[in-house]
């Protein structure tokens, strides 16, 4: 199987990193093929809203995101990793979705839109965030940054097979055992 990360985080030994790598890790040990993708290391502009991918089914401004459409296109599984930010995803994975619009749906009329190249793909989503159990959830931070991601994963029509947060970051000077077996163990039950 191809798992592709997508990693929306700056910071490569991060909370949301070492959470990937370990589930990346567990995956390994089934021969599946990985691949990581930090969206940090690219250069992909912000959409424009023209609308143009709607017609032409990928973004017009060709920058680095072709590398993610193509490793989209060869996945069998996306993870898609993001810290949570005011209760989001980050900024550049916020910027991310917007320019895969037109490459993972074409919007209709009416009723849900049509799913394209993310069609019948799995997906995983993590995220890290620095406010501690239960307030992550109670306050819409970790809850609210997973339903942005649980939007695009649905009206593209991915199949979320697992999910991860890890709260209370800041109090944290490494990731707890407890997360990283939990990611091995996700990282294993992939099939």
């Amino acid at each position: 199987m191809n798992i592709v990360a997508i990693i929306g985080s700056p910071r490569k030994t991060g909370v949301t990193s070492t959470v990937v790598s370990e589930i990346l890790s567990g995956a390994k040990g089934n021969d599946h093929h990985c691949e990581t993708i930090y969206i940090s290391d690219l250069t992909i502009k912000d959409c424009r809203g023209c609308m143009t991918c709607q017609e032409k089914g990928r973004c017009v401004i060709r920058d680095d995101i072709e590398k993610v459409q193509q490793a989209i296109m060869k996945s069998d599984v996306i993870i898609w990793a993001s810290p949570t930010h005011w209760a989001n995803v980050s900024a550049m994975m916020l910027r991310l979705f917007e320019r895969l619009f037109g490459f993972l749906i074409r919007e209709k009329v009416r009723g849900f839109p049509i799913a394209l190249n993310a069609n019948g793909k799995k997906a995983i989503l993590v995220t890290a965030c620095s406010t501690i159990w239960p307030m992550n959830w109670l306050f819409n931070q970790s809850r609210a940054c997973f339903s942005r991601m649980r939007e695009m994963c649905r009206y593209s029509g991915q199949k979320i097979i697992a999910t991860l947060v890890v709260s209370g970051t800041i109090t944290k000077k490494q990731v707890p055992q407890k997360y990283l077996k939990k990611a091995r163990t996700i990282g294993h039950n992939i099939k």
